[in-house]
């Protein structure tokens, strides 16, 4: 399959993917910030204009993925900061203002290297030098890799998704990231054959980095809804690895393009419901530290499971769809990748694992205040999307896999 070709096919999925994550994000917002507004204290966004940023954070995505151009796609992708940081200060704390500056501050700057680097790529397809194509993407990597949250340009991201209300972080991150690493998909589309090795090895060792940064921060995290967020690192630096290996090894490039469509869909709907239950934490305990929130076996025993299986899941254990996913990049790639890749994934395991069981387990720290049954149910029906289409990705990885000799 061509890159444009396989271009054309995210679009669509993000298409569909985003508009299903707006809906839930929608919905929880309804059943959540009322409970919020009451247990969380402080000044609050009024909630016309936290839904009018809502809608407006949704329309600058959809216009990102449509845009026709790499020109208005860059418009787009500034816009999604502007109508999104808002939606960051809910609380109008001044951890959450800060964290809503920082937002803004980094991003800009990453969307002003990546002006920079579409102009470059842009004048180099008129003249056809592969220097200038390397230098544009380059700049463009880091420009959009910052609003996508690879190291070491995440650093916005874990203030931003722990200060956020519940359904906000959701959506940052199970969708504007995803829009983010589609503007680097649509700019490598336009590189040449000749700059091509060099995009894609440059993306692969951003995505190993991120990765690593991410399993290095998750060991000793103390918040969970910060673990959540480099989580979102680690993920992101994997689709990013799966994408640039789907270039550099193209024996297995159906395999990998697969794997790509696969893990951007089962990460978002998994860490949708990760951040929506970890909201629901967070009114029940009004704390975010992990020794604080345990006991939940006990306590909150419908949280307790949607946390430790959803913790499971994410992080690629059978029968996830991700561990295929993983498994399938293992298999494509360099044997020192893999060999790196697992010892990072193993680390960022433990971590989570580690994090789930201390929660859900043990003594009550504290006796969490009752939560309303409705709070669950988004979270739950994004576990049964999860892992009912997790039945059709694993049956299309595993096709492909046989397809290819059997890598299994």
């Amino acid at each position: 399959m061509n890159v444009l070709a396989s271009t054309d096919i995210l679009q669509r999925t993000l298409l569909v993917l985003t508009s299903a994550l707006f809906a839930a994000n929608l919905a929880q917002s309804i059943m959540y910030l009322p409970v919020a507004d009451e247990r969380e204290p402080g000044d609050h966004m009024r909630h016309w204009r936290f839904y009018a940023c809502m809608f407006a954070f949704f329309g600058a995505m959809l216009f990102a993925i449509l845009a026709p151009s790499l020109t208005l796609m860059w418009v787009a992708v500034e816009l999604t900061t502007l109508v999104s940081a808002p939606l960051i200060a809910y609380r109008r704390s001044r951890e959450s203002l800060e964290a809503m500056w920082k937002y803004l501050l980094i991003c800009s700057i990453g969307i002003g290297l990546a002006l920079f680097g579409t102009m470059l790529v842009m004048h180099a397809t008129t003249t056809g030098n592969a220097t200038w194509h390397k230098a544009g993407f380059a700049f463009v990597l880091a420009g959009y890799g910052t609003k996508m949250g690879l190291a070491p340009f995440h650093t916005w991201l874990p203030d931003a998704h722990s200060e956020a209300p519940a359904p906000v972080s959701a959506l940052l991150s199970g969708a504007l990231l995803n829009c983010s690493f589609f503007a680097i998909v649509r700019v490598r589309a336009a590189i040449p054959p000749d700059a091509a090795a060099f995009c894609d090895w440059a993306t692969a060792a951003l995505g190993l980095l991120s990765v690593a940064v991410a399993a290095a921060f998750m060991v000793r995290q103390t918040d969970y809804k910060r673990l959540l967020a480099y989580s979102s690192v680690e993920h992101m630096g994997i689709i990013a690895l799966i994408f640039a290996c789907s270039g550099i090894f193209r024996d297995h490039q159906a395999l990998l393009e697969t794997a790509l469509l696969a893990h951007i869909v089962s990460h978002s709907l998994a860490k949708t419901a990760l951040f929506h239950t970890a909201g629901n934490l967070l009114l029940a305990f009004g704390t975010r530290a992990i020794a604080a929130v345990q006991g939940l076996g006990t306590t909150m025993r419908r949280e307790a499971a949607l946390w430790t299986v959803l913790v499971v899941l994410i992080c690629g254990m059978p029968p996830s769809p991700l561990f295929l996913t993983e498994l399938g990049l293992v298999f494509s790639s360099a044997p020192w990748i893999a060999a790196t890749l697992l010892v990072l994934l193993f680390i960022v395991f433990a971590a989570m694992t580690r994090a789930a069981l201390t929660m859900s387990m043990g003594r009550p720290a504290a006796r969490p205040l009752p939560l309303p049954r409705r709070l669950a149910a988004v979270p739950s029906m994004l576990l049964g999307a999860l892992v009912g289409g997790g039945a059709f990705a694993t049956a299309a990885i595993v096709k492909s896999m046989i397809a290819k000799g059997g890598a299994l």
